[in-house]
């Protein structure tokens, strides 16, 4: 089953803001400013295809679980975590970064010491279905 993430509406606006503000000064620079063909490079990466590249990422961030594993999709980047290795889930906010759009998170713990925290949309069905297919999830 697939998860799409849960996007609060001032995170979506800061991230678009200040990616959509980077680019357009960005390109700005590169069009009005005389500028050494260095600095062009210089501003074409940092100010134009660094903030689509995090547009990507909140554009594809998503949670898949099948029988085996949950895995989780941003941008190029994904995570598998076996399920038989899952041993807790809870509700949280914690605003440490990570593969989520929204603070109404899930802290996932995994393996002996890992950790990850996701934000799929509906939280109480991702559990339960979680919880369903996980032999040693403990839900807190």
């Amino acid at each position: 089953m697939k998860y799409p993430s849960k996007v609060d509406l001032w995170l979506a606006i800061l991230i678009w803001g200040s990616m959509l503000g980077t680019i357009g000064i960005g390109l700005y620079a590169m069009i009005y400013e005389s500028s050494s063909f260095w600095e062009v490079i210089f501003l074409l990466l940092s100010c134009v295809l660094l903030p689509l590249f995090m547009l990507w990422v909140c554009f594809t961030t998503h949670y898949l679980l099948n029988d085996t594993h949950l895995i989780i999709q941003y941008g190029p980047f994904k995570k598998r975590i076996p399920l038989d290795r899952i041993t807790s889930v809870k509700k949280t906010s914690n605003p440490l970064s990570s593969p989520a759009l929204s603070l109404k998170r899930l802290e996932i713990l995994y393996n002996r010491y890992d950790m990850v925290l996701i934000s799929p949309k509906d939280r109480d069905e991702f559990i339960t279905v979680l919880l369903n297919r996980c032999r040693y999830l403990t839900h807190k």
